[in-house]
């Protein structure tokens, strides 16, 4: 089956973002780590158990120097703030993965996708996961990836807020606003998943694709996070 995951939302300023959208939305925060291969830091906000936005900005500058194909993409969309740079769906089996990457023609590549592009806790664990097409191919596009991690274990967005950055507590999405149409969704996902599949609403806004806007489920009613989609340019 088919999952919403998580949202990049990228930012000129990871702290001063995250810190922004927890005192707009009430919703605790703790820090995700880095992404050593990439140069991006990185901050977790749990909207629900098994979905959250991660909050991102280029924090070591030598891979936007190298030309890393992300970091450089990350640094263009934030140069006038924040963005709702991609969003992620996730897949409970490798052969959900596999076809999915089998329909856009792509395949797996765990050198890419891997250990390698994986962020680095703080606490020493080393994040894992597989992923159909690759960021760099789907978010400039607005369109969302598929994850796969192998072997399970716990979701970053089970893990504890730092005390006093939120005490609104998430219970889910509620509705998504996205560009494009039914039809361009239900083209993309293909036959490994239907946009009727997902237990909350689409709205669809028939502009630009990418990600809008989000309505997220909480203990104290439905809060709205709403953010420039990236830019296709």
């Amino acid at each position: 089956m088919i999952h919403f995951d998580h949202v990049c939302m990228a930012a000129p300023n990871v702290y001063e973002s995250t810190f922004r959208l927890s005192k707009e939305t009430g919703l605790g925060n703790y820090d995700g780590g880095f992404f050593p291969l990439y140069g991006i830091g990185h901050r977790v906000v749990p909207l629900a158990p098994d979905i959250y936005i991660e909050v991102e900005s280029v924090i070591d500058r030598r891979p936007l120097a190298h030309g890393e194909p992300l970091t450089v993409f990350m640094e263009r969309q934030t140069r006038e703030g924040d963005c709702f740079l991609g969003w992620c769906l996730r897949s409970d089996t490798l052969e959900e993965l596999e076809a999915f990457a089998a329909h856009h023609g792509t395949t797996i590549d765990p050198n890419t996708t891997g250990h390698e592009a994986g962020r680095q806790m703080m606490n020493g664990a080393r994040g894992f996961a597989l992923q159909a097409p690759s960021a760099t191919v789907a978010w400039p596009i607005g369109k969302p990836n598929l994850y796969f991690k192998p072997g399970g274990g716990t979701h970053v967005a089970s893990l504890p807020v730092v005390p006093g950055s939120g005490e609104v507590q998430g219970q889910g999405l509620a509705w998504i606003e996205i560009g494009g149409t039914h039809s361009d969704l239900k083209g993309w996902l293909g036959d490994v998943a239907s946009p009727s599949d997902f237990p909350f609403e689409i709205r669809y806004n028939g502009g630009s694709s990418g990600l809008y806007a989000m309505g997220v489920q909480t203990d104290r009613g439905v809060v709205e996070i709403r953010r420039p989609p990236v830019y296709i340019g």
